[in-house]
């Protein structure tokens, strides 16, 4: 796409992580720091750790405040790689991918195709269709099963997809493409980003969750982050589901894509598993509904002694 200045940073402000922004923060990341971007990237975070939410992109005019915006997108990628967690990088980058669907979703079928571009899917679109190759659409992850390529339509070799659909292809993508960016070496980070990244530890699971206890559930956590060949059903609805919900505060898409992301780590192990969406919803909405907690690490023991040793 062509772009003139005010274009290109009307780009960048939608889509931080494109090489679109790039250019316009060009030498950010190897320069002082700005104290205000810096607040502002920290705030970015901190929201996004917290709830979930990333800024949204509707700013009209105000060119300083754009440039403001990507810039706080920058520090906020200093920031959670000084976290050095793994979670905090997932939940930024979910985040991200998010308001990015959000504003592809307002925005014309030219800058579809150039943000697909950039992520290397070689997207077309033709009578109201996009399509791709069947190579690049199985290259990227599926949060739904009826985004499986079991699921589309093909011909040729190709996939054809609706708008909603591509747009949901997108949010995968380009949480993809964040997360592998991910983490910034540590010793290219400024001291004043490690210092302050500190402040934002308390967003981690484990970690002061509200309630709970210091610590609590940790042992969760660490299961999340290890896949299980067996025992499956009763871990989404008596551990996973209760704690995402109820402990966490998580809403209901964000626990479900978690349980789903965990699950399809699960099959690499066993595929053998009847566990899918609707399945995993269900439990969430009946975890939210009861205000139910997870079992406790003594009987979670008993339930996956066979399985995992956890502590």
């Amino acid at each position: 796409m062509q772009h003139n200045a005010e274009a290109k940073l009307d780009f960048a402000y939608k889509y931080p992580f494109s090489s679109e922004a790039k250019e316009v923060i060009a030498g950010l990341e190897g320069k002082g720091i700005d104290t205000r971007q810096l607040q502002v990237g920290f705030s970015r975070l901190e929201n996004e750790l917290r709830s979930g939410a990333a800024p949204g992109s509707r700013i009209r005019g105000l060119s300083s405040v754009k440039r403001e915006h990507v810039a706080g997108y920058v520090y906020a990628r200093m920031l959670v790689s000084a976290m050095d967690s793994e979670y905090a990088i997932g939940r930024f980058a979910e985040a991200e991918a998010k308001a990015a669907k959000e504003a592809l979703d307002l925005d014309t079928n030219d800058s579809i195709l150039a943000i697909a571009r950039e992520l290397g899917l070689g997207a077309s679109m033709g009578n109201g269709t996009y399509s791709m190759r069947v190579e690049k659409y199985v290259s990227v992850p599926k949060k739904t099963d009826s985004m499986k390529l079991v699921n589309q339509r093909l011909t040729n070799g190709i996939v054809l997809l609706g708008r909603k659909d591509m747009l949901l292809l997108m949010e995968s993508a380009i949480g993809q493409e964040i997360r592998g960016r991910l983490p910034i070496e540590r010793l290219k980070l400024p001291r004043q980003v490690v210092e302050m990244a500190k402040a934002l530890k308390k967003y981690e699971p484990g970690r002061e969750l509200k309630g709970t206890g210091k610590g609590t559930y940790a042992w969760i956590e660490k299961l999340l982050a290890t896949p299980i060949s067996d025992v499956r059903h009763r871990s989404v609805n008596l551990i996973f589901a209760p704690y995402l919900m109820n402990v966490r505060g998580l809403d209901e898409n964000q626990a479900v894509n978690i349980i789903i992301d965990y699950i399809d780590k699960c099959k690499q192990i066993n595929p053998n598993t009847k566990i899918n969406e609707p399945y995993i919803r269900y439990q969430c909405r009946y975890a939210k509904r009861k205000g139910s907690r997870p079992m406790s690490l003594s009987r979670a023991r008993e339930l996956l002694a066979e399985t995992l040793d956890i502590s």
